[in-house]
């Protein structure tokens, strides 16, 4: 993944933050299918990027 992307600085916020990522979803031919986080609780979505958008509670 390219590190300058916008996901990439999320991810990197989100793990910051002291979320989970399960590891399943960070391999590169699954990022863009549906994915599993977990930031006090678990929240899922159809990539990763709207995943973490609702474990930030801005979705």
């Amino acid at each position: 993944m390219n590190s300058d992307s916008p996901v990439a600085k999320l991810i990197d916020t989100f793990l910051q933050r002291g979320g989970r990522i399960d590891k399943y979803y960070l391999r590169g031919t699954n990022q863009s299918k549906r994915s599993l986080v977990y930031l006090h609780g678990w929240f899922s979505g159809q990539n990763i990027k709207s995943a973490i958008l609702k474990a930030f509670g801005k979705v």
